[in-house]
């Protein structure tokens, strides 16, 4: 397995049977020197001639340029460009069996690089959001990420979707045939889970035997909605003793704690930022509010609902609903309705859930599923190209 990352997010293979390798920024001179000999040649057109270096460049906007039906509003800028090289380059150099990018950026980069390559293997493209929600605040950045996107598609011997909603945007916005795409749901549920979820958490809530305590979970920013949970939570505080733990940390920091001040909830609203072990708190939290504006497939229900937590959820796309199963394990409001999520969230604190039933449907989410249904799938797109080096029992 070879990992390629755009920029050293980890620092170590996670295996000795795992090669690293980064764009930018390798972190020793081992990675680095192993990066450059396969990556490094196409970004770089080292030529001993000016003349023969744009003529690579040239012969590189020609393939781009056909790939893309020659349509102008198609064009790549210049840093995806630099990544379809880079991955051209490994593409020829390491001659893959598979492989499986796995973000907008990437995966469009890919398509690129398939495309100055002279041979490729296939491409399972994994998708963890829906398509309708890429660039959400830039109409134009989404139109030219799909327009794009239709014109380089047919390039993918399967799709991944990570929820049954991602899977569904692929075939509407793109135009995707439903036997290319598969549904495999991230692996949440790992066996380290459990052991951190017995550790102690660092919160004195869950220390002095006091009032119940609602968590919710996720980055400080627009698409997670928390002011909704917020309100929701003064609707609920004001009708029975409560208090709310928010994990997290983003842009949007400001605005909250101004919120929590507004409404006079300073001592029963906790921010105590990132923590290294959320599972802790979800094993002990009376309940988990989920109140993102769309998800791709939320992890941090899967996370809770491992732990024993009861969860309350918008009903958002995508994801929500697959894991709450339509509601019946845990109750699906309207986006944006505090009034209906505080209503909710104590009609589940008054008659809580089974928790043997919510980890139940968590281990649906288990790694060992995950692993299994994507070695199936590899296998079987290899199988088919005729790529027969990795394909065993």
């Amino acid at each position: 397995v070879d990992i390629i990352m755009h920029r050293p997010i980890i620092h170590r293979s996670p295996s000795p049977n795992v090669k690293v390798l980064w764009l930018d920024g390798a972190p020793d001179r081992l990675t680095e020197e192993r990066s450059a000999h396969v990556l490094s040649r196409s970004i770089q057109f080292r030529s001993p001639s000016r003349t023969l270096e744009w003529a690579h460049r040239a012969f590189e906007w020609a393939q781009i340029a056909n790939a893309v039906r020659w349509n102008p509003l198609c064009w790549p800028g210049r840093r995806r460009r630099r990544l379809a090289r880079a991955l051209a380059s490994y593409l020829e150099v390491e001659r893959p069996d598979c492989v499986l990018p796995n973000d907008r950026r990437s995966i469009l980069a890919t398509f690129m690089g398939c495309c100055m390559a002279g041979e490729y293997p296939p491409i399972v493209p994994v998708l963890h959001g829906t398509i309708h929600m890429a660039y959400k605040d830039s109409a134009y950045k989404r139109y030219h990420f799909r327009l794009i996107f239709r014109s380089l598609f047919h390039r993918a011997a399967h799709f991944v979707g990570v929820s049954q909603g991602a899977s569904d945007s692929l075939a509407t916005a793109i135009g995707v045939p439903r036997e290319k795409i598969a549904t495999i749901y991230n692996p949440v549920v790992t066996p380290d889970l459990h052991a951190k979820a017995a550790e102690q958490p660092d919160h004195p809530w869950f220390r002095d035997n006091g009032a119940s305590v609602i968590l919710a979970v996720g980055r400080l920013q627009k698409d997670k909605d928390h002011l909704t949970t917020i309100r929701a939570f003064a609707r609920l505080a004001a009708r029975r003793p409560c208090r709310l733990i928010i994990l997290g940390e983003g842009n949007r920091r400001t605005e909250i704690e101004g919120l929590v001040e507004d409404l006079n909830l300073t001592d029963r609203i906790s921010l105590p930022g990132w923590v290294e072990n959320p599972f802790s708190f979800m094993a002990r939290a009376s309940l988990l509010v989920l109140s993102s504006i769309h998800e791709g497939l939320p992890t941090v229900l899967v996370e809770a609902l491992a732990c024993g937590c009861p969860c309350v959820s918008t009903d958002c796309p995508s994801g929500p609903a697959e894991i709450l199963l339509n509601g019946e394990i845990g109750p699906l409001v309207p986006v944006g309705d505090s009034a209906a999520l505080a209503e909710a969230m104590e009609r589940v604190l008054n008659a809580p859930p089974d928790r043997g039933l919510l980890q139940q449907r968590a281990a649906y989410f288990s790694a060992d599923r995950a692993v299994a249904a994507y070695e199936d799938l590899i296998a079987s797109v290899v199988r088919r190209s005729g790529r027969t080096s990795c394909v065993s029992s």
